[in-house]
């Protein structure tokens, strides 16, 4: 088996140990520094600061898989964090023995949710992929919808898709307009209410 690259992003000094013995513990991981570069982030979630350090290193490695630590949450939270590209949700009462599962199945390509989160994200990722044939929408449109219903930035989008930041803008105009909505919210909640 190769070696899993694992960076932590914690800002609380005994959690961010905590992660680190644990992973360090493990045959196949390595937990790399600042400058390398690695496959799995392993995020905290303390209050307000685990979205903004998502966003900001999901702009810096867009290759990275995130996997979060967390207090247990509902189904609809769940959702929203796969939403925003996060494969995998460990809870606090459970990190130590679910962390190093957690990221493997991440690194092979398999999300790590409770199953019933992973069931409602198929069929809504189904419902959306099936309706999204039939939209009037350009293959660069869906690409750039796709991670606009994932709460990417156009920022974001650009860094991904390796175009500009106004040709993204462009597209999402595209997208707004072709589907008669307003705003990225308008267009984010139609989606998920008729996919639902």
């Amino acid at each position: 088996m190769t070696s899993i690259s694992v960076r932590v992003f914690a800002s609380h000094p005994v959690a961010a140990a905590q992660y680190m013995r644990l992973l360090t513990a493990e045959n196949h991981f390595r937990v790399v520094s600042d400058e390398e570069h690695f496959q799995i982030g392993v995020f905290d979630s303390e209050p307000n600061s685990a979205g903004p350090v998502l966003t900001l290193a999901r702009l810096k490695f867009a290759s990275m898989r995130p996997v979060l630590v967390s207090s247990p949450c509902g189904e609809n939270e769940c959702l929203r964090w796969l939403f925003r590209g996060v494969w995998g949700l460990v809870t606090y009462d459970r990190y130590e023995e679910d962390l190093p599962r957690a990221v493997r199945q991440v690194a092979e390509g398999h999300l790590w949710f409770p199953p019933p989160v992973i069931i409602r994200w198929m069929k809504l990722d189904d419902a959306r992929r099936a309706s999204a044939l039939q939209l009037p929408l350009t293959p660069r449109e869906r690409d750039v919808m796709d991670f606009l219903l994932r709460r990417f930035s156009n920022k974001e989008i650009a860094e991904i898709l390796n175009i500009s930041e106004r040709t993204v803008k462009f597209h999402v105009g595209n997208i707004l307009n072709k589907l008669h909505v307003s705003s990225r919210y308008e267009l984010a909640s139609h989606w998920v209410s008729t996919s639902a």
